[in-house]
């Protein structure tokens, strides 16, 4: 229940982009501030400062997180101020200050460390091993949030689904090695062509997805033409038989789920092969 609760309030930050994050984050310390002020410097809100904190390290970077941590410590200090509170030498207040600030500085540096270390680990976990593309696991769940988006900003999705016919032939005739690398260079042919918001994966064996975030009908063709010509003049170079049966389906409003768009996109696929493979059927949903 904590992971999911977890899960759905990074989805809200992720979605709020950079300058939405750094809002909260002055809201949670303009609030803070306040209740500081109001309950009076005998009592500690110490522990509530790290929640703007973590925000700006987890979504903003660590200089941010660094400067947040300033920001916390001259708050805290001026709702201290502002309550009455007063020092037997100035001297101890700047000392006061300086080891919350070491203290926040150290809890930002812990969780960008932290952070760097769960983005590695979900990389590793989240991309496919031989081709460097997202798993399938991976993009499924980019889906979820991708189509979420759409269905906010009220844009269409594309999702293309590729199959490699005649892929069997080539690591029976020449080996696995060979295979492995046509699956490498499709695979790095079509991440060099698609824009960074896009999102390509290898969803098994020789099947990969192409998901085309803002893009309608008419665009969807010239994209995947441009990606089909690319990887087909690649493949013929090596002397390869394999050829792409492709199914694409745009949606003109935001399917439901991400397996609603995979299923109607694997469905045109197979369409495709069963027609002769080769080649590529587009469908609408309005």
């Amino acid at each position: 229940m904590l992971r999911r609760l977890f899960n759905r309030l990074n989805v809200f930050f992720m979605m709020q982009g950079r300058g939405g994050i750094a809002a909260f984050v002055l809201l949670f310390l303009s609030i803070i501030g306040w209740f500081d002020h109001q309950v009076g410097y005998e009592i500690s809100l110490t522990f509530f400062y790290l929640i703007p904190l973590g925000l700006a390290v987890w979504y903003l970077g660590v200089r941010v997180g660094l400067l947040t941590a300033l920001v916390c410590v001259l708050v805290w200090d001026g709702t201290n101020r502002a309550a009455g509170q007063e020092y037997s030498s100035e001297l101890i207040r700047y000392w006061n200050m300086g080891i919350r600030l070491a203290s926040y500085g150290v809890v930002a540096l812990l969780l960008h460390e932290l952070k760097s270390a769960i983005w590695v680990e979900r990389s590793l976990a989240r991309t496919d091993p031989l081709t460097g593309v997202f798993n399938r696991r991976e993009f499924n769940e980019q889906l979820e949030f991708e189509i979420k988006r759409a269905d906010r900003l009220m844009y269409p999705v594309t999702l293309a689904y590729i199959d490699l016919d005649n892929f069997k032939l080539v690591n029976d005739a020449h080996g696995h090695k060979v295979g492995d690398e046509q699956l490498r260079f499709i695979a790095q042919t079509v991440s060099g062509i698609i824009r960074k918001t896009d999102l390509f994966a290898r969803l098994g064996g020789d099947e990969f997805g192409l998901f085309l975030p803002n893009v309608d009908h008419k665009n969807a063709k010239t994209v995947v033409a441009k990606v089909e010509k690319a990887v087909m003049k690649g493949l013929q170079e090596m002397n390869s038989p394999v050829t792409l049966s492709m199914g694409v389906v745009t949606f003109q409003s935001a399917p439901l789920t991400a397996e609603d768009l995979l299923y109607k996109a694997d469905a045109l696929m197979y369409q495709a092969k069963l027609m002769g493979k080769n080649q590529t059927i587009y469908f609408e949903i309005k």
